[in-house]
Order: C-alpha cells, then structure tokens, then sequence
C-alpha cells in the first residue's frame, strides 16, 4: 500500500503580502535618537542588576527624568528637599 501525502503550498499573493500585520513601534515621547536608547538600554540593564527589587518601570521613570530634566531643577529639588512633602498632585496639595 502506497499512501502519497501532498503538502499543498500557497505561495503569497500580492493581496496576502498587503494585509500583513504591522510590527510594534515602541513609543519615543522623549525623542531619543538611535544612538541615545541604545545608551538608554544599557543603563537601564545596570539599574536592574544595581536596585533588582525595583520595577523596571520606576527605572525607566528616573532615568527619563534625569535625562531630560535641566540640572539646576534637579539641584534645587535636592537642595530644598521637596520629595519629602506631598507632591504637587497629591490632595493636600489642593487644598
């Protein structure tokens, strides 16, 4: 008995190749340029093994700040120690 399997083969039409789900563009609110999320990527690799119980996404925050945050704010947040009061979001704040 000689049993002949065929694998039937449907070559791509042009109509098949139109209708292709795009691929995910990851978001770039900051503007990075190729070479500066490749640096990106890097430290936030060393900010996980540094602070492993942190999310990654607390990470990525502060990287983005720091990064994108003029020095003199971030030195006069520092000075003034204005994360130990509520934030400017917070309900007491409102009031």
């Amino acid at each position: 008995m000689n049993v002949e399997t065929k694998l039937e083969c449907n070559p791509m039409s042009d109509d098949a190749a139109d209708n292709v789900i795009p691929r995910h563009v990851p978001d770039n609110p900051y503007n990075y340029s190729p070479e500066d999320l490749i640096v990106r990527k890097k430290a936030l690799r060393d900010l996980v093994l540094d602070y492993p119980t942190l999310p990654v996404g607390w990470l990525e925050m502060a990287y983005d700040f720091e990064k994108n945050t003029p020095q003199e704010e971030i030195k006069k947040i520092i000075a003034e120690k204005l994360w130990e009061g509520p934030g400017k979001f917070s309900e007491i704040m409102k009031t």
